[in-house]
């Protein structure tokens, strides 16, 4: 029983004390539904104060619009309830009414006097946070139980696999759409789409720029915006672009690198920011995608190399093994720079046997490898399978002076060595290296089955093999094409950072110079020696352009005059620059510091370092042959420098600076010398 307020009973008191001061609400009804007492939370809940509650009737409640229609006649019926003795305890949950809406935890017990209900006492508790962080937590859980029957399903594609989780996350999240992207450089795609947008369809494609999944791939992993014209601006390029007002989206890896992003949008914003559980659920379905993805690239090339395995089978030679092995990694695997070798016993040496074009492209005559032939014969001797995802760290590299930078050797048993390379920096993951190692396996049991047919069917012949030799200028092109291709990879960098159309234009400016190159340097490995084609350049700019190449913040580039402007060839006067500069830091040290000047004695130019002077008779030998028997390579780069000088008609000439470097003078008023 409800203590009297006026009572003088210090239990009572004390009870009414406690009552008053508990974070629950309180109420109490006598048995005709009239509210008889209510603590301060019940009178703050509705709105209203304590005295106007008080003496009301149930109905008031209802009236006020707290509750609809159906939650007030659960309440009133668990009261009517419990007034009439049909049970001594009813507990409910009930919502309120509104777009506030609030959960609520109501304990109704009868108090009886004499075995006579005189009151009902509710003790009212806001649960709202709890029931939902509840209906959060089933949502997920329901949300992983789809994600796993997916996953464990083995009636559907990869790609099937792949939008019924785009549906998973759109039903999660309550956003409209889910698109699954792929990127290549600042190219996106649109790979699959679910939702019905007049924007976003399978197979679009938009500049990475214009999309809103920039921001993701640029972030550490996640992106979500709720609002994006509140977040970013209604003038946001992505914005403009897909007026989608809420985005959230996460990048998709495959072994390691970026393949694209796994997001979801709508065309309105929405009302609260998207939380932890709902961010860490899409990085989930971005990893999954991701695993997903791998595993569809692997199986795709198990499938590939299947096919290639019944090729081999039906090969005659073991050229052909080598062959289809050069093309299937190449195919397969993008790893166009392949090629094979043979081990020759009798020898003791690895000869080459076949080769994708690209390589033949990229490293020219295809080397014979003798024991001690740096990495490629530890390889074979060692019989292991290598990964060199950075050739430049490699000290024992067989050519330092090719475009190559990444290579994964394959031993073939004592038969021979399959090595896959790539002109950029690469990283060789799981899925690359264990299918190179599935081909070579298959290579080398071919190469057996090779071997038995042959020796049954041709025994006592023996097998002639014949080496066709490739012109011998691989290193020279490679030591050339190093500049313009240092300047591309660098100008790419920056253009990646600033996306600044000017460095796209240099990079385009550097492959151009390249193309030119390959060109005349393959004609003077041919002995055609083309006339020059010279106009009116400038040289400081050409200086310039030949020393970003370099790429070396530690060098120093020193402009000694006003170099004015020169009648040259300007590929070829930018090839000769290039190679002075970089056989200077090559020569000297990283902190070389190289000056340009006009002559003082005629019409030419010098280019000199603060390192050794160049040995007198090297000299003579660069300036009688054009090149020196030097093991750094230096006569390679001062080949093609005397080949340009003389191509132009100019003296050169090699001096002590006076600093007591090297100094070469060319002097253009002058016969060759």
């Amino acid at each position: 029983m409800t203590a009297d307020p006026n009572s003088a009973d210090p239990d009572a008191e004390r009870y009414r004390s406690i009552v008053e001061t508990v974070g629950d609400g309180v109420i109490v009804f006598d048995t005709d539904g009239e509210m008889t007492f209510v603590n301060q939370p019940i009178a703050d809940f509705t709105g209203q104060t304590r005295a106007s509650l008080i003496g009301a009737s149930l109905e008031t409640l209802g009236e006020s619009g707290l509750f609809d229609d159906s939650e007030f006649e659960r309440l009133k019926e668990a009261i009517g309830s419990l007034c009439h003795g049909a049970d001594r305890e009813q507990q409910l949950t009930i919502e309120t009414a509104g777009p506030d809406s609030s959960v609520l935890n109501v304990r109704l017990s009868a108090n009886r006097c004499d075995d006579t209900i005189v009151e009902i006492v509710g003790i009212v508790r806001d649960v709202t946070e709890r029931e939902r962080a509840v209906a959060a937590l089933e949502r997920d859980r329901e949300a992983l139980q789809q994600l796993y029957e997916v996953s464990a399903s083995s009636e559907v594609t990869e790609a099937e696999r792949l939008r019924e989780v785009l549906e998973i996350g759109c039903d999660y999240l309550d956003l409209p759409y889910g698109f699954l992207t792929s990127i290549d450089g600042q190219t996106q795609e649109l790979v699959d789409v679910v939702g019905d947008s007049e924007i976003l369809t399978p197979g679009a494609t938009v500049d990475l720029e214009q999309s809103y999944c920039r921001r993701t791939v640029e972030s550490d992993g996640l992106v979500g915006l709720a609002d994006v014209a509140a977040e970013v601006g209604p003038d946001d390029v992505a914005y403009q672009t897909f007026g989608l007002s809420c985005y959230i989206g996460t990048k998709v890896l495959v072994d390691g690198d970026l393949h694209g992003t796994f997001c979801f949008a709508a065309d309105d914003a929405r009302e609260t920011s998207f939380s932890p559980n709902e961010q860490q659920f899409v990085k989930l379905l971005g990893q999954w995608a991701g695993h997903t993805i791998e595993r569809q690239q692997f199986e795709e090339r198990l499938r590939g190399l299947n096919d290639v395995a019944g090729e081999l089978l039906r090969a005659e030679s073991t050229g052909e093994v080598a062959q289809i092995g050069v093309d299937a990694s190449a195919d397969l695997l993008d790893l166009p720079v392949t090629a094979c070798w043979k081990h020759d016993p009798t020898a003791g040496a690895l000869r080459p046997l076949a080769e994708t074009d690209a390589c033949l492209a990229v490293v020219g005559e295809t080397p014979t490898f003798t024991p001690g032939d740096g990495l490629v014969w530890r390889a074979f001797d060692a019989d292991e399978l290598r990964v060199y995802e950075d050739l430049t760290a490699e000290p024992d590299s067989y050519n330092r002076e090719t475009a190559l930078e990444s290579e994964v050797h394959v031993p073939l048993g004592d038969h021979g060595v399959l090595i896959s390379g790539a002109t950029e920096l690469r990283g060789f993951g799981d899925v690359d290296v264990e299918s190179l190692r599935l081909l070579g396996g298959l290579m080398e049991a071919a190469m057996v089955s090779v071997k038995r047919r042959e020796s049954l069917v041709e025994r006592g012949e023996t097998i002639r093999r014949q080496n066709e030799q490739l012109e011998e200028f691989a290193r020279v092109v490679a030591h050339d094409l190093r500049n313009p291709l240092a300047g591309a990879v660098g100008f790419l960098e920056i253009a990646r950072e600033t996306h600044a159309e000017a460095h796209f234009d240099r990079v385009e400016g550097s492959l151009d110079r390249m193309d030119a190159l390959i060109g005349g340097l393959l004609d003077i490995a041919r002995g055609e020696r083309t006339a020059t084609d010279e106009s009116d350049v400038s040289l400081e700019q050409l200086v310039d352009e030949a020393w970003s190449y370099l790429d070396d913040p530690a060098a120093t580039l020193a402009v000694a005059d006003d170099l004015g402007r020169i009648e040259a060839d300007e590929t070829r006067l930018l090839q000769l620059l290039g190679n002075l500069f970089r056989n200077a830091r090559e020569h000297v040290g990283e902190d070389v510091t190289v000056t340009v000047g006009r002559l003082r004695d005629g019409d030419g130019f010098y280019v000199e370092n603060d390192g050794p002077s160049f040995p007198a008779e090297k000299r003579q030998e660069v300036l009688l042959h054009g090149q020196t028997t030097s093991e750094k390579g230096t006569g390679i780069g001062l080949m093609s420098v005397t080949d340009i000088a003389s191509a132009h008609g100019w003296a050169f000439d090699i001096t002590e600076a006076d600093g007591g470097g090297a100094r070469f003078e060319f002097r253009v008023d002058g016969a060759d010398q």
